[in-house]
């Protein structure tokens, strides 16, 4: 994280420096959280700790994975350290909502229903919705399971279930507070699907070789980005460059590679 670390440093310590003098200051909330952070030297980050590769917790109590290290790529280019906060599907926008975090960076999806009540930075990776089930499953493609007969497994809270009503609506959705119970509950056979996005369903088929599989067919086209409060341009600014020179700088594909073992797909959609 090394090449953009230096020069948005530099930028976000000047700024915080004339907010913190007070000559910078707008009405309302804007450049508070970014002083907030500078000032206590900390970047407070939601993040669910099942949910490998973006996110993981070693048996050892670490936090490892891509989204943990754009976190930690975030905080040095700020200048300051990362302060973990592990939460589930639903948490990733309370913890924003009550100000216990400054961003949340947990394979989350913006969408329009979660822009009313928080902020997204622009992308900094796209990840197809897809449909896995067991590997002897007799479904060959996504549609087949408009049925209330089958059962999906997702997380209470997060994207898939708005998107899986929308185009399977007569199936069954099953909530569960973790991925980590959604693919139990479809190993165990309680459920006949999981929902999720393309990049998890290939990891856990790999931790799993032989069990799984996906269906033919997307249910969404995943943007993930950064989270935050809302109401603070200042800090959407700012979040905004840091992807931003991100994604071009080539640190985004190196991170990708090295947790995906792929090049991550274009960013910029194409209609």
């Amino acid at each position: 994280m090394g090449l953009i670390s230096n020069r948005l440093t530099a930028a976000v310590i000047g700024a915080a420096a004339l907010l913190l003098s007070g000559a910078a200051t707008t009405p309302g909330r804007a450049g508070e959280i970014l002083q907030q952070v500078i000032s206590s030297g900390t970047l407070r980050v939601a993040v669910m700790g099942s949910l490998p590769p973006y996110a993981n917790l070693t048996p050892g109590g670490e936090l490892e994975g891509y989204d943990i290290d754009i976190a930690k790529g975030l905080a040095a280019a700020l200048g300051v350290k990362p302060q973990f906060i592990i939460v589930d599907s639903a948490g990733r926008v309370a913890a924003l909502q009550t100000h216990k975090a400054d961003v949340t960076i947990s394979g989350f999806t913006r969408n329009v229903q979660r822009s009313v009540t928080i902020a997204f930075s622009e992308p900094y990776v796209i990840a197809p919705g897809r449909v896995m089930v067991r590997a002897d499953s007799p479904l060959k493609r996504m549609e087949e399971m408009n049925d209330p007969k089958y059962k999906i497994s997702m997380n209470r809270g997060g994207d898939s279930e708005p998107s899986i009503k929308a185009k399977l609506p007569l199936a069954t959705r099953s909530l569960y507070n973790t991925n980590a119970d959604c693919l139990n509950a479809l190993l165990s056979g309680q459920v006949d699907a999981m929902a999720q996005d393309a990049l998890y369903n290939a990891q856990e088929m790999a931790r799993h070789p032989g069990q799984m599989r996906m269906l033919e067919g997307e249910f969404s086209r995943k943007e993930n980005a950064i989270a935050m409060p809302a109401g603070d341009p200042d800090w959407l600014r700012v979040i905004n460059l840091w992807v931003e020179q991100f994604n071009a700088s080539g640190e985004n594909k190196a991170s990708f590679r090295k947790w995906f073992g792929t090049d991550p797909l274009p960013i910029q959609a194409a209609y």
